[in-house]
């Protein structure tokens, strides 16, 4: 008997994907009863496909286990992953794809329920480029063109949020974030790092990563931000070259520092 081994998200639930399986003849009927009283908007297809006897069971658990870094609670099937991250290992995987087309009316959904998921995502949507940088004023548009013509020349993903950007490193699966940007409107167009996301996602030792951090004190551009181990730069002044020189070769040996430890 074929089982289904699905991907879903939530649009209430950003960053998050749930990996799971079902036995029931298709998995809008899983969605259904996964849309409780307790979620306030309904799930959506990623991918789903079909697959015969215990192999739906066994490619379930691999994909658990290869994600098992990202699972926000043992007991539970969500993972904080980017959908692309696992949907191009379930899409190689044998077996059927029956991801339905048109998630919303195939889950029998109402419509308060459909016009309630469109509305959170237009409250929801992400930012671009152009919209990120007009929000700037002169001196953070100095510091975030280098900032982002560094990201596109090392090959770096550029994910765009609500308000402001990641620039990432993918690593063996993984997207490692080097740095958070944010306009005016949201903690005053300041960088941040994430040496959480070295340290969790990584393979650069503790004490290089700690390293790095101390270096970008150094720089003179960094100052702690709270209590945790990130570092904030504040771009709300005039720069020049010789600063924007080490902001962006900060950046480049973080990069390197990765991919030094990716084996």
């Amino acid at each position: 008997m074929p089982n289904i081994v699905y991907v879903l998200t939530n649009p209430a639930m950003q960053g998050i994907v749930k990996i799971g399986m079902t036995d029931k003849a298709k998995v809008q009927h899983r969605m259904r009863d996964l849309y409780s009283t307790g979620v306030p908007l309904p799930f959506e297809c990623v991918i789903a496909r079909e697959i015969e006897g215990r192999e739906a069971s066994e490619i379930e658990n691999a994909l658990h286990t290869a994600f098992g870094p990202y699972r926000i609670n043992p007991s539970r099937e969500f993972f904080q992953l980017e959908t692309e991250q696992v949907e191009v290992l379930l899409r190689v995987m044998p077996g059927k794809d029956v991801t339905p087309p048109d998630t919303d009316q195939a889950a029998g959904l109402t419509p308060d329920d459909r016009e309630a998921s469109s509305e959170f995502k237009k409250k929801q949507s992400r930012t671009n480029e152009e919209e990120f940088l007009d929000a700037l004023n002169e001196n953070g548009k100095t510091v975030y063109d280098s900032v982002l013509a560094l990201g596109k020349k090392r090959g770096m993903r550029i994910k765009w949020g609500i308000k402001g950007f990641s620039l990432n490193v993918e690593s063996k699966g993984a997207l490692i974030v080097v740095s958070y940007g944010y306009p005016p409107s949201a903690y005053n167009q300041n960088i941040y790092t994430d040496f959480d996301s070295v340290l969790r996602k990584s393979n650069v030792p503790p004490d290089d990563v700690e390293a790095l951090k101390e270096n970008a004190l150094k720089t003179g551009l960094f100052e702690p931000a709270g209590s945790g181990i990130n570092l904030v730069c504040r771009t709300d002044r005039t720069w020049d070259e010789t600063e924007l020189a080490k902001l962006t070769g900060w950046m480049n040996t973080v990069v390197e520092h990765i991919r030094q430890y990716e084996k």
